[in-house]
């Protein structure tokens, strides 16, 4: 079982990374740890001192926002959380803390923001899988984000899939209907015509076929 999961965060939208370590977290009753790395690189393209310090507080900030919100998410479970921002390179600084602190799980996405100020957390994330000693789980992001999880976001999808197909959906007669891993939505489009369309909860891939009238 695992007493201590870590979360590392570089501040951008990774809900679903979060939501995995704590369903974990939950089973095991472990404690959640939330880390931010303020990258050094970020601070070494600053000319001056006070633009490297500038910086970093800057990132600090972000970083306390970060873990607030994996804090946040993990009491309302009921969970422990330990939080810490350190600075260095992401991807060692990951593996130091997680061994200092006997870590027994690390949950990363596989991608993240990029830029020459922010490191690609895909990257960090191989470099941590090939270094650590505790196990890493990897969260796809980019599938998640494709996921269809509620009725919202499935009547969102099918007018989207529709309106490629150049249609302009006028009306949603029903309720989406979900039978086992898809969803079907039927739509009305402005012309009158009549669509189900097929919507692949995981994956959001979806098939679209007209109702025709006898």
């Amino acid at each position: 079982m695992y007493d201590r999961i870590l979360v590392p965060t570089d501040g951008s939208e990774q809900s679903a990374v979060v939501s995995h370590a704590l369903n974990v977290a939950e089973l095991c009753d472990a404690t959640v740890h939330a880390l931010y790395v303020v990258d050094e690189k970020a601070l070494e393209y600053q000319p001056s001192e006070a633009g490297r310090e500038e910086t970093r507080e800057a990132r600090k900030s972000e970083g306390e926002e970060a873990v607030a919100n994996i804090v946040e998410a993990a009491e309302d479970r009921g969970l422990e959380t330990v939080t810490a921002i350190e600075e260095g390179t992401p991807s060692e600084a990951i593996v130091a803390y997680a061994d200092d602190e006997n870590v027994e799980m690390i949950v990363m996405g596989t991608h993240g923001r990029s830029g020459v100020d922010r490191y690609v957390l895909g990257s960090v994330t191989e470099q941590v899988v090939r270094k650590s000693e505790a196990p890493v789980l990897t969260v796809n992001l980019a599938r998640q984000r494709r996921a269809v999880r509620d009725d919202e976001t499935a009547v969102e999808r099918a007018k989207a899939v529709l309106r490629e197909e150049g249609h302009e959906v006028a009306e949603v007669p029903e309720a989406p209907y979900r039978e086992s891993n898809t969803w079907l939505v039927r739509t009305v489009t402005a012309d009158g015509d009549t669509f189900n369309v097929h919507i692949d909860a995981a994956s959001g891939e979806s098939r679209v076929a007209q109702i025709r009238s006898e």
